[in-house]
């Protein structure tokens, strides 16, 4: 008989309630005093304190972008509390998203509320520090993703294969969005700390933060291809938004002429190039060297699920 998992569907409430809270409290941030919670929009705040590697403000779309993708992803949650398979509800049997996701995901998005009361009152280290947080539960969010599917994978490709494609897409390629996005703000937000209230000059630790980022780039460009390819293969949408972060960083500056306007051009080429072979060398796995064989898992979700720890449940 097929039954309810009562801590599973509180989480995901609350994480939907979670993130259509952060999403009312980020539409009213855009009106600033008007909102009557606010003092300031959050774009007057962005450009109050601009560096070299802040986006214009056409580019900040993506935030809205993001949210509907975000709010996808919740729908597909919810439908799953009303789906069966042959084993049980499908949102327990298999649970491909164990509680460590849910739990996750609801904690990045209250660090997100706090963040931006933080940044309305321009309190800027503690801000950055909140920033940082969500960075790395950004991080924890993937990493349940990329576990789930490594467990029961090969039993979503050979009974669920519609499952399989819209957790690839709606909940490991938005999250790898709203990572890649809060992992470049958390480096806008260091960067605006050390330059407003140290005494580090402008172009100094803007080319440092350009260095981390392009470091960070080219250790994913490395780690995705060649050693994490089985749980991030069909991850696409990183390369896209940095190379939009920095098409409006470019176009926001003041000083093309600079040592970080070179390098921030730099890094946009390099991310458009490897974007091209990301999307090559997909293609290219996903016809030559498939993930999983045609045979499948010889054990049942059920069977599967007995061997995680509770954590991954």
């Amino acid at each position: 008989m097929a039954t309810h998992s009562p801590a599973r569907v509180v989480l995901m409430f609350a994480g939907l309630f979670t993130f259509l809270a952060a999403f009312t409290l980020n539409s009213l941030s855009r009106f600033g005093v008007r909102s009557g919670i606010f003092k300031q929009s959050t774009e007057e705040v962005i450009i109050k304190y601009k560096t070299p590697i802040t986006p214009a403000q056409w580019a900040l779309f993506v935030w809205d972008f993001m949210y509907i993708w975000v709010f996808a992803m919740f729908v597909y949650f919810l439908k799953g509390l009303c789906r069966r398979n042959a084993y049980d509800w499908m949102y327990t049997t298999p649970a491909v998203l164990p509680y460590g996701f849910h739990v996750s995901v609801i904690m990045n998005i209250g660090l997100n509320i706090a963040w931006l009361f933080l940044f309305d009152r321009e309190l800027l280290l503690p801000g950055l520090i909140t920033t940082t947080l969500m960075t790395l539960t950004d991080y924890m969010i993937l990493y349940f993703t990329y576990h789930g599917l490594k467990i029961y994978g090969a039993w979503l490709n050979k009974f669920r294969n519609t499952d399989l494609w819209l957790i690839r897409i709606l909940v490991q390629n938005g999250t790898a969005i709203y990572t890649t996005w809060g992992t470049l703000f958390t480096l806008l937000n260091l960067t605006i700390y050390i330059q407003y209230e140290t005494d580090v000059t402008k172009c100094d630790y803007a080319m440092l933060s350009l260095l981390l980022i392009l470091m960070k780039l080219l250790v994913w460009f490395l780690l995705e291809n060649f050693y994490l390819d089985e749980h991030v293969r069909y991850i696409v949408t990183i390369y896209p938004v940095v190379i939009l972060w920095f098409s409006g960083a470019l176009s926001n500056s003041d000083a093309p002429q600079t040592r970080s306007y070179t390098f921030a051009a730099v890094i946009l080429a390099i991310s458009c190039a490897m974007f091209v072979a990301r999307i090559a060398l997909v293609t290219w796995k996903h016809y030559k060297r498939p993930l999983y064989n045609n045979k499948g898992p010889n054990m049942s979700p059920i069977e599967i699920a007995l061997t995680q720890r509770r954590l991954f449940l």
